[in-house]
């Protein structure tokens, strides 16, 4: 059976196009996930792995959808292969069915191309932020809970400053909001 995967980064983008491109191809069923690729530990993609089974055909619309390193994607590829099942990569024309080296090649170069394009945007962003802050352009991500806070922001900074308030540790005022640590601590720090 095929089977098509479809993964955007955040839950604001939409799946619509590679699901229609993989129904086109002829995946009877197709997993969805929204999702950052740069995690290995993708609970639906992690689910469909451990249910396919021999002969089945993974089918994604590009490589980047399946995984952003080269290492993360030769670690899927060779669980497939363990299992005996093919992949299919529409846009890089790849296709395990066909017992072809130059296919093998071109899915390790695109695998490869794919991390390296990775690389760049993450040095191209370091660099920009770099510029940014010598120019004093760079503010960083806005703060979200503080004493100027509204609607839900506000109560849970409320919350927070009346828990330190009481000395309950940092820790647990976690687990009771949500809010990291860190922020906590920075809250803390602001208040004395």
């Amino acid at each position: 059976m095929m089977i098509g995967y479809a993964r955007v980064s955040s839950l604001d983008q939409n799946l619509g196009r590679q699901k229609k491109l993989l129904k086109e191809y002829g995946c009877k069923h197709v997993v969805e996930e929204k999702v950052s690729g740069a995690k290995r530990d993708r609970s639906e993609l992690n689910k469909l792995l451990n249910t396919l089974r021999f002969k089945d055909v993974l089918v994604v619309t590009e490589l980047s959808r399946l995984a952003r390193s080269l290492q993360d994607l030769l670690t899927i590829l060779n669980e497939l292969r363990e299992k005996n099942v093919d992949f299919v990569s529409i846009k890089e024309n790849i296709d395990t069915r066909k017992d072809d080296i130059y296919g093998k090649l071109m899915l390790h170069i695109m695998g490869a191309i794919a991390e390296f394009e990775r690389d760049l945007i993450k040095q191209r962003q370091r660099e920009g932020i770099a510029i940014a802050k010598q120019k004093g352009k760079y503010k960083g991500r806005p703060i979200q809970y503080h004493d100027a806070a509204r609607g839900k922001d506000k109560l849970i900074y409320d919350t927070i400053i009346s828990l330190l308030k009481q000395e309950v540790s940092v820790m647990d005022i976690h687990r009771k909001t949500g809010v990291s640590r860190s922020t906590i601590y920075r809250i803390k720090r602001r208040i004395k």
